[in-house]
């Protein structure tokens, strides 16, 4: 039985059109229930855009999926330290290889459960949670 969409979830189009690419990943926003036309504010991961956008589409198109964090390296990301603040870096690694995704709406964003590392544009490294920025 397939997970159901909801807000946090990593989402892809379960079929997508001829010009878009099958493996791209979003996070769910939020979800508007409507009984036929029930829709998704989706934003997408992993652009390199500083503001990706945020789409709006049918509920029905999406399907949740899996995620290895280790998928994550290279990319460059947003991150929540110990003490709240902010890092922005390009992942090297990631503390757990399997994990069963747990996402939270914050202010601005999104949380997650996924400790990694980081480092900056100086050089310096920093440890801490995935964070989708919606900002």
């Amino acid at each position: 039985m397939m997970e159901k969409v909801k807000e946090g979830k990593i989402v892809k189009f379960h079929s997508p059109q001829a010009n878009e690419n099958p493996d791209q990943l979003y996070v769910v926003l939020e979800v508007i229930e409507d009984a036929e036309r029930s829709k998704a504010k989706i934003q997408a991961l992993n652009t390199g855009l500083s503001f990706p956008p945020v789409n709006t589409v049918k509920l029905a198109d999406l399907k949740t999926v899996k995620i290895d964090p280790n998928e994550l390296i290279g990319h460059k990301v947003t991150i929540i330290k110990s003490d709240d603040s902010r890092a922005e870096g390009r992942v090297i690694k990631v503390s757990e290889q399997k994990i069963d995704l747990d996402l939270s709406l914050a202010v601005k964003g999104v949380q997650t459960n996924v400790l990694l590392t980081v480092v900056d544009n100086d050089g310096a490294e920093h440890l801490g949670m995935l964070f989708i920025d919606q900002e």
